[in-house]
């Protein structure tokens, strides 16, 4: 029944094409519309819900697929349509259509197709899949077009594709930097196009982007071009919606505005800021956004922080993905921990020779302040050490709180903390941090005694030292 019904469609397709292609419109558009109904009809036999959005081209040279379709709402994929008759082998694109393929080809779930051939891939350089219509070209063949044995087959994987689960920095930066990269291609584009009607007379308060990207110059960087906004904006709504994951945040089931509100009460700017650029997006940026979204959402975190150097490096490897130009442009090259680390313990040998600090960054007096931290190697390699040396000298779990932290550090942008767990026979494992760290869930980093622990453990005269913040949240006298 399957392959009866896949016939069927297959030759319904054939006929409409041959119809479209003996018109006067261009070979390519000729195919859209029937590839549409293709794809929405084995959609509906295999009882999918399914929608093809077409793509709106802004330009004649834009990297943009044809179609996002969606099964059941969610976005599963992209197709990229060619003229019929030409090569689908990569070697042999040139022009706009090679510089398309290398901004396409990373999509976690493509398919390309001139209307007979047909290839799934999967982010690889290779198809996963290929299948082939037969019968004659598509302008002579009509009702006589027929399937081959695979191409059932790769229609349901791509209207079946859900996130593969991801567990580890390199998967997570190739996954998400070429949606990334096509959202700020979607800005770019839709820039041009309110100017355009600007230029033409409509209102300038009528252009949301125009809008965002004139708050962003008024708030952030007044000389920025159209181009950095875009890229500004892409890499903040995927950064945010990183750090939602870290904080658990189930992405597929909430909104993006309920998103940035649970990020607020810790991270209230890149709360704001994911509300604020994505709170009256429509049209055809719905689907980018919510393909970025179910693929953040398969980020396993727990699996991903294991290597303790993931949060520093992180940035690199996505901008080295994403774009390679703007890397070194902007000089992002993390300095390995090895280096990091033996400057660290200089730095501290010279506040206790040269400088009369025998506690070296742990002394009251010390504040340290990276004024371009960049991804907060240096402070994070200071804290550690801190924390060890005060571990090895009075004994685990012997950090002090936040708010009376006895050494200070700065940064521009992200923060960093130390944590240790204090054990004892009654008292579950307890945790302190100086900040929220993101490689430790947030269950773990509360400067309080659990309600069941009676009395918190002595295990040294630090571990003793407690803030009166703290105090007061456990409800113990101050």
């Amino acid at each position: 029944m399957l392959d009866a019904k896949i016939s069927q469609l297959v030759a319904d397709y054939g006929r409409e094409v041959k119809a479209k292609l003996a018109g006067t419109g261009e070979p390519e558009e000729a195919l859209r519309v029937p590839i549409e109904h293709l794809i929405v009809g084995v959609g509906e036999f295999g009882g999918k819900k399914t929608i093809l959005d077409g793509e709106a081209h802004l330009t004649e040279l834009s990297s943009r697929p044809d179609f996002a379709v969606r099964v059941k709402g969610a976005v599963v994929g992209y197709i990229e349509v060619k003229k019929a008759g030409l090569s689908l082998d990569p070697s042999s694109f040139s022009g706009h259509n090679r510089e398309q393929w290398n901004r396409l080809k990373d999509l976690p779930n493509l398919i390309y197709t001139n209307g007979s051939e047909w290839r799934l891939y999967r982010g690889e350089p290779q198809p996963a899949l290929v299948a082939q219509l037969g019968g004659g070209p598509l302008d002579v063949a009509g009702a006589a077009l027929t399937p081959d044995s695979n191409f059932a087959h790769l229609v349901s994987d791509f209207l079946n594709w859900y996130p593969v689960p991801i567990k580890t920095v390199p998967k997570l930066v190739s996954t998400i930097a070429p949606i990334t990269r096509m959202l700020r291609t979607k800005v770019i584009e839709q820039l041009a196009l309110e100017t355009a009607r600007v230029t033409a007379g409509a209102p300038n308060h009528d252009q949301l982007f125009l809008g965002l990207a004139n708050d962003w110059r008024s708030l952030l960087f007044p000389d920025a071009s159209d181009e950095v906004f875009a890229d500004g904006y892409a890499q903040t709504v995927t950064f945010a919606l990183l750090l939602a994951r870290t904080e658990e945040i189930d992405l597929e089931s909430t909104s993006l505005y309920e998103v940035g509100q649970k990020l607020g009460a810790d991270h209230s700017l890149m709360g704001k800021a994911l509300q604020l650029l994505t709170n009256d997006v429509k049209g055809d940026f719905v689907p980018t956004i919510d393909l970025l979204r179910r693929v953040i959402g398969a980020v396993q975190w727990a699996a991903v922080r294991k290597n303790k150097d993931t949060y520093l490096h992180l940035y690199e490897n996505f901008l080295a993905e994403y774009d390679p130009e703007l890397r070194k442009a902007t000089g992002t090259y993390d300095t390995p921990h090895e280096v990091v680390d033996q400057m660290v313990r200089l730095a501290e040998e010279a506040l206790v020779t040269k400088l009369g600090k025998p506690k070296g960054f742990l002394d009251p007096s010390v504040t340290t302040i990276d004024p371009a931290m960049g991804t907060g190697t240096f402070l994070h390699s200071i804290i550690e050490h801190v924390a060890e040396r005060v571990s090895d000298t009075e004994g685990p779990g012997a950090v002090p709180c936040p708010a009376r932290s006895p050494n200070s550090l700065r940064g521009s942008s992200a923060s960093s903390c130390s944590s240790a767990r204090t054990r004892s026979p009654s008292c579950a494992p307890l945790t302190c941090c100086a900040a929220t760290r993101p490689s430790r869930p947030r269950a773990e980093c509360a400067c309080s005694w659990p309600t069941r622990c009676q009395t918190p453990p002595q295990t040294s005269r630090q571990s003793r030292r407690v803030s009166p913040q703290s105090q007061r949240a456990s409800g113990r006298p101050t």
